[in-house]
């Protein structure tokens, strides 16, 4: 067992901060775990625990007792699917492409205590943000069904018991769901012998499973509520019988959550049975597939190209865009930043459409299109703070900004040394941020602003209201970056999920928007400015903001950087 845990500790370190990360900024860190916490965690736990209270509370007053957890149900399909979504690539870096391996294959060690410790710590790692999803869905589930319903029964003794074991155990099977997928590819595919190769697999299987639900519920008539509860009711709803039968632990979770032991009883079986299917698999498939990879560092084919061609592609440029090309090639041909810096870009807009075509049956936004469409006052504020607020939110969200020093890694001490100033680099990694992050914004609201029919005036304001807050978002989070920024990490994936600037530089964008809406609406409702003045106001702080952190970059962010020592 001692060894077991050794080996845990051991393939969990590369996501933890380094003993000097964690000697640096202290207070900084404290102080935006807080925040956090306060505006990020909560109160995604208070709107994923009020969902499932609203669905429980609405099936008990129905008289849907046989079904009354099917809300419940629900939301744990939705964090289950996400688990396998965004969890494979990290199974397939930790099991597979980790440098550990190379110190851990010549020892006297199974593959089955390998990739045992290797499970638990991606588990440990990955249910953070699961656990207070989970914990928030079974509280609202406890609340909404209360000690004594009118439908009879209610939670007791078993039901928290159950909430233990849920909160705890919750991603066993959808990461044994990914481990086992690994092990077994990895074991009979030869094309997948490379990282990159698994990487851009990966982010195109994600991307297609996101285009494929588009099409699905493009074909649907929308979304009804009255409907949606009837067949939530009466398990008449296809996407959650279909989701029962891969997550088979999820209804009985579910149905544990309800008082029933014998549910309670399998849900521990079903966990069990998964981490041993997983050691058995590996016992006979791990260790040829990581021999075959090379110890864990994968296939790498180089090329090599004549002193003549390179000398052909040789053009003399300014540093800035020099270094800026070089961002650029390194975000495109990586493929962990490609998928979650880049890509993330893609995703998001699928799931505005697909907001847009739930809303087909009922067209609850259609009276607010028709105001926009008229320039009414106050739907224009709102559509005004929307683009502002998303446009920051959005470019805090793909991380290029706050992770641009921490993607420099043990090559650190080049910037410190190579003949370009720190704040040159700087600006050409908020160059990166801004060109990519405000190209796809530009595009995105110019392309919705024409289909339903906006103002060409509003539509210009708001554009240049988004790149202004998509330059702001970037040199705050390039000088949030600069403080701390986490530089001993094995792959590229861990260098982001190790990496919780991008929460800290959230928490911050959320701070000022929320202090810029509520100063907008409050000026608007008390009657003291017209949405034109406030509108301008509005450009004006973010033009503010920009150059504020631009100054903070070039002056107390440079210091940050010559500061740190590895």
């Amino acid at each position: 067992m001692n060894v077991f845990l050794q080996l845990v500790k051991i393939t969990g370190s590369s996501v933890e901060p380094s003993v000097d990360e964690k000697k640096r900024s202290k207070a900084f860190g404290v102080v935006m775990g807080i925040l956090i916490m306060l505006l990020i965690f909560i109160p995604v736990a208070f709107f994923v625990g009020f969902m499932v209270y609203a669905l429980t509370n609405g099936l008990v007053n129905l008289g849907g007792e046989d079904s009354v957890s099917a809300g419940l149900s629900l939301m744990l399909h939705i964090v289950a699917l996400f688990s396998v979504v965004f969890g494979f690539s990290v199974v397939m870096s930790v099991f597979y492409f980790s440098s550990d391996l190379n110190y851990l294959l010549p020892l006297p060690i199974s593959p089955m205590k390998i990739i045992g410790a290797k499970l638990a710590s991606t588990m440990l790692s990955e249910n953070v943000m699961e656990c207070i999803l989970v914990f928030s869905a079974l509280v609202g589930f406890m609340i909404g069904y209360g000690f004594d319903p009118p439908a009879g029964g209610g939670i007791n003794a078993v039901s928290f018991i159950a909430a233990v074991f849920g909160v705890v155990t919750f991603p066993v099977v959808p990461i044994s769901y990914c481990a086992v997928i690994c092990l077994i590819v990895m074991y009979f595919s030869k094309f997948l012998k490379n990282k990159d190769r698994v990487s851009k697999l990966t982010a195109f299987s994600t991307i297609a499973i996101l285009i494929v639900l588009v099409v699905c519920l493009n074909l649907s008539n929308g979304f009804d509520t009255n409907v949606f509860v009837n067949q939530l009711m009466n398990n008449e709803l296809r996407i959650v019988n279909v989701l029962d039968k891969i997550f088979f632990n999820v209804p009985l979770l579910s149905h544990a959550m309800a008082g029933s032991i014998v549910s309670l009883l399998l849900y521990i079986v079903v966990n069990a049975a998964s981490v041993g299917i997983v050691l058995l698999l590996a016992s006979k498939l791990y260790f040829p597939a990581v021999i075959a990879l090379g110890g864990g560092e994968g296939a790498a084919s180089t090329k090599e190209e004549s002193g003549e061609k390179l000398d052909r592609q040789l053009k003399q440029s300014s540093p800035l865009m020099t270094y800026f090309k070089k961002e650029l090639k390194i975000l495109f041909r990586t493929p962990a930043y490609m998928s979650n810096c880049i890509g993330i870009n893609l995703i998001w807009p699928i799931f505005i459409y697909l907001f847009f075509i739930l809303q087909k049956q009922s067209n609850f936004l259609g009276d607010t299109i028709d105001k926009l469409q008229t320039a009414d006052e106050e739907t224009v504020l709102y559509a005004t703070l929307l683009v502002f607020g998303s446009s920051v939110i959005l470019t805090a969200l793909n991380c290029l900004a706050s992770s641009a020093v921490t993607r420099e890694g043990r090559h650190f001490e080049v910037m410190k040394y190579m003949p370009v100033d720190i704040m040159t680099q700087l600006n050409s990694k908020a160059l990166v941020s801004i060109v990519i992050s405000g190209i796809g914004l530009v595009i995105y609201i110019v392309t919705a602003f024409t289909i339903i029919h906006i103002d060409f005036r509003l539509t210009i304001y708001c554009v240049l209201l988004s790149v202004l807050a998509v330059i702001y978002s970037t040199y705050l989070g390039i000088y949030i970056d600069t403080i701390n920024p986490k530089l001993i990490w094995e792959d590229e994936v861990n260098a982001l999920r190790g990496n919780y600037h991008v929460f800290y530089n959230m928490a911050m964008e959320l701070i000022l928007t929320a202090v810029v809406c509520a100063l907008s609406i409050g000026l608007y409702k008390l009657g003291f400015l017209p949405v034109f003045f406030i509108q301008t106001v509005i450009m004006l702080i973010a033009a503010y903001l920009s150059f504020q952190f631009y100054l903070m970059c070039k002056t107390k962010g440079v210091k940050n950087i010559e500061n740190i020592e590895m």
